[in-house]
């Protein structure tokens, strides 16, 4: 299993569920790029996360996504599915804004 944090947060998020992960799955915690044990800077774009993501991930795995983190393992599943056994977003989107006309997320006043 492989996971990915927040944006600013870093892998130890993940200490509390990590003992019961760990006795099902091997567990790769991955800190988002400019982030906890990450080298260099934090990418540009959505795709340019995802490939460095990728870089420290094994070939295939369950992905397991928080926040930002949901939406970097979403894109890998979209860009790279053959590397994705299973996605699992917590507290995620397919964004972060308004985009097109999405029914409810304007705010109304």
């Amino acid at each position: 299993m492989c996971s990915c944090t927040d944006g600013g947060l870093n892998a130890r998020v993940w200490d509390c569920v990590t003992p019961e992960l760990a006795s099902h799955f091997t567990l790769h915690l991955v800190d988002l790029p400019g982030y906890g044990r990450s080298s260099g800077f934090g990418a540009l774009s959505l795709e340019e996360m995802a490939q460095q993501v990728l870089s420290q991930a094994p070939e295939q795995a369950i992905w397991l996504g928080w926040s930002l983190g949901g939406l970097v393992a979403s894109q890998i599943a979209l860009q790279h599915p053959g590397r994705v056994q299973a996605l699992v977003t917590v507290a995620s989107s397919p964004c972060f804004g308004a985009d097109g006309d999405w029914p409810g997320i304007k705010r109304r006043c």
